[in-house]
């Protein structure tokens, strides 16, 4: 049988049985009870003690609960076949319990086989409470940056932000593979909320002193390592992870030994050592869930996603990421009464709002296609991995062109006194450099009474949505089609490439140091082009032509 290199498998559809966790544990699947076994083991019993009967009648239900839960329902199937084709076998979650539930695989591989619990998986309400909790924290870090738009704002808010959404992205795949929202696991996401709380309220001051930079570490080090020892718990319990949920959590234990320097050494040390750490980060993670490792393992059962759950995850990410431009055209009503300039910029940013969520919501524009998540590890990983320049784009875009929307300065002209900067310190030699970073960090940690530099934070709004675009160009383009030749005008490239070249428009806009509201106007005519191009271009030729 032909093994999938995917993260979520890849075999021919299969018909399913519904198989109980329990009886699945050490890797052996017990055969079904068929109507003759029945039969026979009823016969079995009768030849004893009148005193049996209960025993008998409880063993008749409990068959005929488990023949009618077998009983599978194309209806029921259709979700996990529509992301493609994949063979797959129900299994059955451990009993409820009121405190704690036993610890359990909620999808896993074995021997290419993908088992996985019955039904549609959505978020869970601790997902959705820990979103509330990413609304205020994204919108924190964003309006940072742009209230002080300049490159240095640009690297602290990427520096502050990957570390925010790597612990998302923790909880989410936890919850993924093992949720059950009993007690423990609520104690944990609270204890998480905790963490953030004081990660983000504490991430301004990181730069004064080793007390300071504590507070934004430690936190973030702890939110990690509750992971760690959490999948260090649940290994003895869940044997079908067991060999990756090791080798994560000692990953993890390495790389937060690394965060520990961060606290003491100079400006310049920490943010070196901090980018380094953070792509460490990620890259362990890839290597320790990717199937070049499980076939290096030699692991007959590994980790699963299940698929529907992380899509929808990182879509309501997306959707909390795109909802920060309508909270910025709303919150203490910054377009003021009536029709003007700034209720004009405000329906502007609503449109591209609109179109983006759209843009998105299009995916690949295939009517069919193999979702990269199931294509194949590589294609995962960067699906996966271009959702956190997206998130982190369309939020500093939102943030931008709500400053641009809400200010009375119009003008997005380069500020004079900078190129009159740039000549004097043209000529400076190696002590001007050596204090620039000292100077730069001051400026930026600091508020300002000047005017704000409309030029830079018109590039925050229009590179933002350049970035975004280029990445939503990627995520369509990693589905593998399976749409027939000719059912569309143009094929699938052409359909989903075009989002590039827009965005490389947009951003050389604001080269042309246009007014606010003519550069807010022409980006959403862009887009609003883009997504009729793509709803004609997606729409098959059979509708459109009659």
């Amino acid at each position: 049988m032909p093994k999938s290199p995917s993260l979520d498998g890849g075999v021919a559809p299969h018909h399913t049985h519904e198989v109980n966790e329990s009886d699945s544990t050490n890797g052996e699947i017990h055969p079904d009870l068929h109507a003759n076994d029945t039969d026979s083991a009823t016969g079995a019993i009768r030849i004893h003690s009148g005193s049996r009967e209960e025993e008998v009648d409880e063993i008749l239900e409990r068959i005929e609960e488990e023949r009618a839960e077998l009983t599978d329902s194309e209806g029921e199937d259709e979700f996990i076949k529509k992301y493609g084709d994949i063979q797959f076998q129900y299994i059955k979650r451990p009993r409820e319990a009121v405190w704690f539930i036993r610890p359990h695989a909620l999808n896993y591989f074995k021997d290419g086989v993908l088992y996985r619990t019955k039904g549609e998986r959505a978020s869970a309400k601790t997902e959705l409470f820990l979103d509330l909790m990413y609304v205020g924290i994204i919108a924190n870090l964003a309006g940072e940056a742009s209230e002080h738009a300049s490159g240095l704002a640009l690297l602290k808010y990427a520096l502050f932000f990957i570390p925010a959404w790597t612990v998302w992205a923790d909880i989410k795949d936890f919850t993924n593979y093992y949720y059950n929202e009993d007690l423990s696991q609520k104690i944990y996401i609270f204890w998480i909320l905790a963490l953030l709380t004081l990660y983000v309220n504490s991430h301004a001051d990181t730069l004064d002193g080793v007390g300071n930079a504590a507070m934004t570490i430690v936190p973030y080090m702890l939110c990690r390592l509750s992971l760690a020892v959490s999948l260090i718990i649940y290994s003895f319990y869940i044997p079908q992870h067991r060999p990756q949920m090791r080798l994560y959590a000692g990953f993890i234990f390495f790389t937060c030994c690394l965060w520990i320097p961060v606290i003491f050494i100079s400006t310049r040390a920490k943010i070196g050592l901090s980018i380094f750490v953070m792509v460490l980060e990620n890259i362990l993670f890839v290597i320790a869930y990717h199937p070049t490792t499980k076939k290096l393992m030699k692991l007959r059962m590994s980790t699963a996603l299940n698929i529907e759950h992380e899509v929808e995850r990182f879509s309501t990410f997306v959707t909390i990421a795109i909802g920060e431009f309508l909270y910025k055209t709303v919150a203490s009503g910054p377009l003021g009464a009536g029709f003007s300039d700034k209720f004009a910029r405000g329906i502007f940013l609503i449109i591209i709002a609109y179109v983006l969520f759209w843009i998105y919501n299009n995916g690949s524009t295939s009517k069919r296609a193999t979702h990269a998540l199931r294509r194949s590890g590589v294609t995962a990983c960067l699906w996966i991995y271009a959702h956190l320049p997206l998130v982190a784009s369309l939020v500093l875009a939102a943030d931008a062109g709500g400053e641009i929307t809400a200010l009375d300065i119009t003008s997005l002209k380069k500020p004079h006194h900078e190129s009159e900067a740039g000549e004097s310190e043209a000529g400076a030699g190696a002590e001007v450099a050596h204090h620039l970073v000292k100077f730069l960090i001051k400026r930026a940690s600091e508020a300002e009474a000047e005017e704000p530099n409309m030029y830079a934070l018109s590039f925050f709004f229009t590179g933002s949505l350049c970035v975004a675009l280029i990445m939503l160009a990627i995520l369509g383009l990693l589905d593998d089609p399976k749409d027939e030749q000719g059912v569309f005008i143009i094929p699938r490239f052409w359909r989903v490439i075009m989002r590039v070249p827009i965005g490389i428009i947009i951003l050389c806009l604001s080269f042309a140091e246009l007014n606010s509201t003519l550069l807010m106007g022409i980006t959403s005519a862009l887009l609003c082009v883009l997504l009729v191009f793509e709803s004609v271009t997606s729409t098959p030729k059979s509708c459109l032509v009659r």
